[in-house]
């Protein structure tokens, strides 16, 4: 729905919302009896306006910003965020996350490292909460070491949100690093998450380059987990609903990233499998 429909529509609801609750009264009791009500209620009333008055108050700051992202006009959105975040220091989580994004949709990598740099000295607890959109900008350079070396720090979770993708892009950037050894264990933690897309990366790296890397019995072992999870996988979800899931998981840029090693994984969901 666009931007301005959204707009027109919220303010048309309150508006209505607000008319009908005023004027009932009016039309079921009468005037007499209408103004101790509305006497008696002002503090709805006031709520009302203040809603309106702030949703309103809102739209019209972000408005360009609004029209920026819905037009995606990544450059000028880019320079809008860059100069919210650098100059008036405006670095809230909604920005933060915004300006990262965006930057990745540009491919710009020095600007996330830019703001990386202030918040590591400013607001370390923001690079933390966010490390996992960090850490898929460092997994985009295509440098394994320093993306281990980035990831290793946020590895535990702790204070990161989605703290299982954090461990996931951590053991993916061990793989990349050639030492599969290492990912083993955090990969197969995460083989049968909540998350099905990372239950099935982790099972696809888990059976594929960690078993290649593995000993004789240690590699059938993984090739078995990860042979019984594609096979759970498969029969809870047909072709047709997994790409929903996939399209679901896209609506995060650092999987976007991910894009590549997860159409591979997912044409390994139903190999041999002519039903889906």
């Amino acid at each position: 729905m666009k931007f301005k429909t959204i707009f027109i529509l919220f303010n048309a609801i309150l508006i209505f919302s607000f008319a009908f609750i005023f004027l009932m009264p009016f039309f079921l009791l009468g005037l007499d009896y209408s103004i101790p009500f509305w006497a008696k209620n002002w503090p709805l009333f006031t709520f009302f306006a203040a809603v309106l008055v702030g949703f309103n108050v809102f739209f019209g700051r972000n408005w360009r910003l609004f029209t920026l992202l819905e037009a995606e006009r990544w450059d000028e959105l880019g320079a809008l965020l860059e100069d919210r975040v650098f100059v008036k220091k405006r670095r809230d989580r909604r920005t933060v996350r915004l300006l990262v994004n965006t930057s990745l949709l540009r491919g710009d990598v020095a600007t996330i490292e830019r703001l990386e740099g202030a918040l590591r000295a400013e607001k370390p607890e923001a690079l933390r909460r966010d490390a996992v959109i960090f850490g898929a900008a460092r997994l985009l350079r295509n440098d394994a070491k320093e993306s281990v070396r980035f990831l290793s720090e946020y590895a535990d979770g702790k204070g990161v949100e989605n703290a299982a993708w954090i461990k996931f892009h951590h053991a993916f950037a061990l793989v990349l690093d050639k030492r599969a050894v290492e990912a083993t264990a955090p990969l197969e933690a995460s083989v049968g998450a909540r998350d099905p897309v990372l239950s099935l990366l982790s099972a696809y790296l888990l059976g594929s380059l960690c078993a290649v890397s593995a000993a004789g019995g240690e590699r059938d072992r993984l090739k078995a987990v990860a042979e019984a999870e594609r096979s759970r996988l498969a029969g809870r979800y047909s072709a047709r609903a997994w790409a929903r899931e996939i399209e679901r998981a896209k609506s995060e840029v650092h999987i976007v990233i991910l894009s590549k090693i997860l159409d591979e994984a997912s044409e390994w969901l139903y190999k041999g499998d002519a039903t889906a």
